[in-house]
Parts: structure tokens; C-alpha cells; sequence
């Protein structure tokens, strides 16, 4: 029980550093903006159709007019945050870190009437304990067994980071994170399908739904993060249960936030593509590369992107994104991916099709020993001979690379597609200012400004399907 009650009496009084608080700023402030721009996805109104209609609540729904339980308002902008893949990586705990950890807090945050400076601490929270669990488990429980861990690790940071906002005790934030332990899941066989997303909404809920459930008198095994047959050894940790003591003991000695941080992605598509096309772009600007001009695209990486990478010639927008040949054609006859390159139209334009089978992906073990999903080397051979290339080592969105004004252009983009321009631009300011704000519902009121005929729309459907 020591390791998990170290954990616990750390998400219970952690108290971050300014910079930190910094940091998870930023995560906040471009997980609303893609949890705005993932409203309208399929997946997103599914879910709000078919499980927040059974049931009414006071937390908002981003993006809409609607109102739901605080677990299922969780779920519901927990699906939209992860919709375009546009969401932020942790390349320690191999989660998407906010599209769970951001629609928990909100939702906690609304039903305790959280101040911004509090949120903002517990999303600290619960994002260092997904690294401290992440540093136990990885690579094996992610790059060789076919976890998820935006949902098997993603889970437990956001029961961490509600329990936090829900003010429990050390004892009672142990038995969260054994509930938590418990409702873990999230298969890598889903990605490029609507479950994907799924992973991140029910991360979310069952993070929420945990903390409430240990507040109100819920019993979990003390044992049930390192016990023998615990959350640990049954999702086969690459280091064994006892290791959890020790990285417990690093909590709040050191921030992984500030040490190797989030990297937000400045395209919507699978962070294995980042770097790859941070370097074709490069090459395209400064050659003057047109489509015609290619004989072939080869892209080396390190060996866990050709296991992400998995749709070489994709059908739909989902298996787009997590397509190497896509990506890479799409940005030479495109430019910049954007959220309107992954439609159907464009995965079926001529051009793109001629493209698709001039791109190789290959894994290099050498680009293994940095960070992972960070190397690429990309060589471009033209018709008329030349060879061109280039490497990258990061991506335009890894910390400390990212400028405010990618981050305030990302936001209005992703916003603007919810709201009205006026309420995108308010949203932004109080993004900006947000550990000033006395409670955290001044954003999610303001995230809810949406048209008068979209919120009719909305509720008129919700109320016949409920």
C-alpha cells in the first residue's frame, strides 16, 4: 500500500510550480479548442445521442447547447477531444495526456465550482501520475502488448486530477485509484476507428465516476495498482509492481511536466507523422516540389511508427490519419494538413491516389535510441534525378517549440467551428488569463455559446431521443 498511498497524498497536496501551472495552461487551452472543433464529429454526436440523452445533469457540454451528468459530460468532451487526433502527446506515459485529463477537470470543476488556479493544479496532478505510472510500464505495456494508454494509463490520471478537485483524503484517493485500476481498458487494434476516441470519453467518465464513487464511501483493494495481481501486473508493466515505490518516490521532487513536457500537434493526425511531415514541408518550400514531379517519397522513423502507421492505403478519414502515404501526399499536393485535408473528397482525389504508392515507411533501429516518435528522415526522388532530403528531430509542437501564436491560431480555428466568432474570441481571453479566474464554469459557459438554431437543434434532438 505505500507506493499508492505516496501517490495519493501527492495528488492530494502537490503544489506545482508557477511554470508548471504554465505549462498545463497551454493543454488546457488546446484541448478546448479541439474539443470545440471535435463537437461536430460523428463519433461525439453519437455518443451525445445515444448515452447523455438517458440522462440530464448541470455540466456543459463543449461545442452545444446541451447539459449532462458530470461522468457523462466527461465522456461526451472526452470523445470530442480526441476525434481528430488533434489532440496533445506525453512521449513518457504514451498517452494523450488532456482529452481525458482536461474534460475531468472540467466537469469536476463545474460541480465544485472550481477556481482556474485549481484546475489548473490538478491537471498537474493527475498528469504526473500518468508519467510516474508510464516510467513503470512502458515500452512493454504500449509498444508490445496493445494497450492504449491514452485509456489503460489515461484512466487513472483523470481519477487522480478529479479526485484532487473533489478535495478526498489520501485513504479515500487510494480507493479512486483502485476503482480506476479496475475500469482501465483501451485496445490499439481500434485505432483509425470511432473506438479510438471512445478510449479517451470513457478515460474521462470513469476517472470522474471513480472519485465520486470513493468520495461517497466506495471500497477498492489497497493493493489494486501493485498487488500480484494488480492493475501493474495485469497489464503487463515492463518494470515489476515493486518499481512503483520508487518512481512514487519521485513525485513532486521533480516536475515531468517542465522535464520533458506535451507536445501539441499542429496537424490533425497521428503524432508518428509529425516529424516526417515537419521535414517534407521543409523540402516542398524550398525545392518547389509539385506532385508531378515526385518518383517517390521514402520515410525512415523509428520501429514503433510503422506499428502505428497501419493504414497505407486508407478508406476513411479515421484510418487517413493514421496513414504515412496519406499524410505525406496529402501535404505535397495540400501544404500544411489541415482538419478539412482529412475528408473523404480529398482521400480520394486523383492526385492523392497517384501519390499513395511512391511513399515508403520503413523502421530505422537506429532513430530507437532517442525519444520515441521523434526521428525522421525523409528522401524525396524527382524525375529528373535529384534526390533531395531532409531530417527532423522533434516536431513544430514539441515542448518548448510551440509559439503563442500557432497556439492562439490552433484555438480559433478548432473554436470557430462551435461557436460564434465572438464567443471564440472570449473564450480565448479567458483561456489566457485562466489561473486568474475565481470559477472555471466562466469557460465552460462560454464554450457553450453556440448558435441559436444550432442549440434548438441540439436539445429538439436529445429531447426525442431520450
Amino acid at each position: 500500500m505505500r507506493a499508492t498511498l505516496k501517490i495519493a497524498e501527492f495528488i492530494m497536496a502537490a503544489k506545482p510550480p508557477a511554470a508548471a501551472r504554465q505549462r498545463a495552461a497551454t493543454a488546457l487551452c488546446d484541448t478546448v479548442g479541439v474539443i470545440l472543433a471535435g463537437a461536430s464529429e460523428a463519433a461525439a454526436k453519437i455518443i451525445r445521442r445515444t448515452v447523455v440523452a438517458e440522462n440530464h445533469g448541470n455540466c456543459r457540454v463543449l461545442g452545444t447547447a446541451v447539459r449532462a451528468s458530470a461522468a457523462d459530460a466527461a465522456l461526451a468532451n472526452g470523445v470530442a477531444a480526441h476525434a481528430h487526433d488533434y489532440d496533445d502527446m506525453c512521449f513518457v506515459s504514451m498517452a494523450h495526456p488532456s482529452c481525458a485529463l482536461v474534460p475531468s477537470i472540467l466537469a469536476a470543476g463545474e460541480i465544485t465550482g472550481a477556481s482556474g488556479s485549481a484546475v489548473l493544479d490538478a491537471y498537474i496532478a493527475g498528469f504526473e501520475v500518468e508519467c510516474c505510472l508510464g516510467l513503470v510500464m512502458n515500452p512493454r505495456h504500449y509498444h508490445e502488448r496493445g494497450w492504449h494508454c491514452t485509456s489503460s494509463i489515461g484512466t487513472l490520471g483523470a481519477a487522480a486530477a478529479a479526485a484532487r478537485l473533489l478535495g478526498l483524503d489520501a485513504p479515500s484517493i487510494v480507493h479512486t485509484l483502485g476503482i480506476a485500476a479496475s475500469l482501465a481498458c483501451g485496445l490499439k487494434e481500434n485505432m483509425g476507428s470511432m473506438v479510438k476516441p471512445l478510449h479517451a470519453g470513457m478515460a474521462a467518465r470513469n476517472g470522474v465516476m471513480a472519485a465520486r464513487l470513493a468520495k461517497a464511501g466506495f471500497i477498492a483493494s489497497e493493493q489494486s495498482l501493485d498487488g500480484p495481481q494488480g492493475y501493474l501486473a495485469a497489464m503487463d508493466s515492463q518494470k515489476p509492481p515493486s518499481a512503483l515505490a520508487d518512481a512514487a518516490t519521485d513525485l513532486g521532487s521533480r516536475w515531468e511536466i517542465l522535464d520533458s513536457g506535451i507536445a501539441v500537434k499542429l496537424y490533425p493526425s497521428c503524432a508518428a507523422t509529425h516529424p516526417p511531415l515537419d521535414a517534407l514541408l521543409g523540402l516542398k518550400r524550398r525545392h518547389n516540389i509539385a506532385a508531378d514531379d515526385i518518383a517517390g517519397i521514402d520515410v525512415e522513423a523509428d520501429s514503433m511508427t510503422p506499428r502505428l502507421l497501419i493504414h497505407p492505403r486508407p478508406s476513411t478519414p479515421l484510418e487517413a490519419k493514421f496513414s504515412m502515404p496519406f499524410c505525406a501526399a496529402a501535404a505535397i499536393v495540400f501544404g500544411h494538413p489541415t482538419l478539412e485535408t482529412f475528408h473523404m473528397e480529398k482521400i480520394g482525389d486523383p492526385r492523392i491516389q497517384k501519390l499513395l504508392p511512391l511513399v515508403t515507411l520503413r523502421a530505422n533501429r537506429d532513430f530507437d535510441a532517442a525519444a520515441h516518435l521523434s526521428q525522421a528522415n525523409v528522401t524525396v526522388r524527382l524525375k529528373d534525378g535529384r534526390t533531395v532530403q531532409e531530417r527532423a528531430d522533434g516536431a513544430r509542437g514539441y515542448p518548448g517549440r510551440l509559439t503563442d501564436d500557432e497556439l492562439s491560431t490552433k484555438l480559433l480555428a478548432c473554436a470557430e467551428r462551435s461557436l460564434t466568432h465572438t464567443a471564440a474570441l472570449q473564450a480565448l481571453d479567458v483561456l489566457r488569463a485562466i489561473e486568474t479566474r475565481s470559477d472555471i464554469s466562466d469557460l465552460t459557459q462560454l464554450c457553450s455559446t453556440v448558435s441559436e438554431s444550432q442549440g434548438v437543434l441540439e436539445r429538439d434532438f436529445i429531447e426525442r431521443k431520450s
